[in-house]
């Protein structure tokens, strides 16, 4: 058994329709005028349009999406999410970004839970949250979640102790049964990658999970570019693969909209990237 997967993250969906003044009266203040000067015309939705339109050629099995779809965890927006993912032709598994939880509030109500529990459909440990296993043709796909509020001008991440050490027992078990780990997480988790104020602040924690239990494959997103690193592993290094935006309308090299295709066959790992150019997603040379 193989699965083939596709990954994609950031893919910032907007929508703001009905929303009244006052919501904004909180760090997302800065985002909308960020959204206004400029991060509003850095994305176009209908890049997503033009991926799922791509699913049945590229004959994969299941798509995955590493957090941050929305821009300000606002009710329209994760509705124009839902109904996006559902028009997906094979099942999807995502998991949330900062900006999936850009305020206290949004994180109390549970709004990403909420709206996509059909696509985080995993058993879990106990009655936690995250993280949570799909499994699916010989694949272990772990959701791991980094999503924080935190203070405006910051984007950081952290995953906690507790989910750390359940981590720890799901990559044991998932390994015992003798699948592929394919661990998803929104925050970059090699050291460089991110800013102080972007950062994953329990980097360290998460690699020395890695290093005791191990995984074949750590995707992320977050920094809207792409990262090819790897983190130490007990039988290894453990590939670690970040995508830039997949809605991005840059042209500069390496933050060009992209998903990446893996073919996880027994006897290999495969990886092809999908690149924009302006017109349409084509697969990047070799």
């Amino acid at each position: 058994m193989s699965l083939r997967f596709l990954h994609i993250s950031d893919i910032h969906l907007l929508d703001l329709s009905g929303v009244s003044l006052w919501r904004y009266l909180n760090k997302r203040l800065t985002g909308r005028v960020n959204l206004a000067l400029k991060r509003g015309r850095s994305h176009d939705g209908r890049l997503f349009d033009s991926m799922l339109s791509m699913i049945p050629a590229l004959g994969v099995d299941r798509l995955l999406v590493t957090g941050d779809l929305t821009n300000l965890a606002l009710e329209p927006e994760f509705d124009l999410v839902q109904r996006k993912l559902r028009e997906s032709p094979v099942p999807v598994t995502v998991i949330p970004g900062n900006h999936d939880t850009y305020t206290k509030g949004s994180v109390r109500s549970g709004r990403f839970e909420s709206f996509l529990a059909e696509f985080m459909d995993g058993e879990r440990l106990a009655d936690s949250q995250y993280p949570f296993v799909v499994r699916h043709d010989g694949v272990a796909v772990i959701g791991v979640s980094t999503a924080i509020a935190s203070l405006p001008l910051f984007a950081i991440g952290q995953v906690g102790a507790d989910q750390l050490a359940r981590l720890g027992k799901i990559l044991d078990a998932t390994a015992e049964e003798g699948l592929r780990r394919v661990v998803l997480i929104h925050h970059p988790v090699v050291d460089g990658v991110s800013g102080a104020r972007h950062d994953l602040v329990d980097r360290d924690a998460f690699a020395e999970v890695i290093a005791r239990h191990g995984a074949d494959l750590v995707l992320h997103g977050h920094e809207h570019r792409l990262v090819d690193t790897a983190l130490p592993g007990p039988a290894g290094l453990v590939p670690v693969h970040g995508v830039s935006s997949g809605t991005s309308v840059s042209d500069k090299p390496g933050h060009r909209a992209c998903f990446s295709v893996y073919d996880t066959a027994p006897e290999h790992l495969r990886r092809d990237l999908y690149t924009w150019n302006g017109s349409e997603f084509r697969a990047s040379p070799k």
